[in-house]
């Protein structure tokens, strides 16, 4: 068994090699592609849910302090505004890209309330259990 799994690292490490070696080189003045976030990319689904996690997840807890709003609400509104502002500076806003945004903003939503319960609600979880089991004993 052992030596099955020294043989497959070494093919793995054989395979990361070759695809080094044919990886071509980024021009330095394109940024590298090391932007957090562009426009474009904002205005895409992929990209809003992944802000629009970050901005709740920054935002939840001030906000539930002061207001009692339904994180919901709150997820919901900030997709429609990062959508909003993303389509507006990429492809311009008409009636039609906006009622079109709105819808795809529900879908940012449950993207990025989806994406919390897989993540960081089984850390909380977690969290909860090992509390529970420190203060049981």
């Amino acid at each position: 068994m052992k030596k099955i799994f020294i043989a497959v690292m070494l093919f793995l490490c054989l395979l990361m090699v070759c695809a080094a070696a044919f990886a071509e080189a980024i021009p330095p003045d394109t940024g590298g592609g090391m932007d957090p976030f562009t426009w474009a990319q904002l205005a895409t689904i992929a990209g809003a849910t992944a802000a629009v996690l970050l901005i709740v997840q920054f935002l939840k807890l001030p906000l539930d302090r002061v207001w009692k709003i339904p994180t919901r609400i709150i997820v919901y509104v900030i997709a429609l505004a990062i959508m909003m502002i993303g389509v507006a500076f990429t492809s311009g806003l008409d009636v039609q890209t906006a009622t079109l945004t709105a819808i795809n903003a529900f879908i940012v939503a449950l993207a990025a309330m989806g994406s919390y319960e897989l993540t960081f609600a089984k850390l909380d979880d977690k969290k909860k259990h090992a509390e529970k089991e420190i203060f049981n004993e």
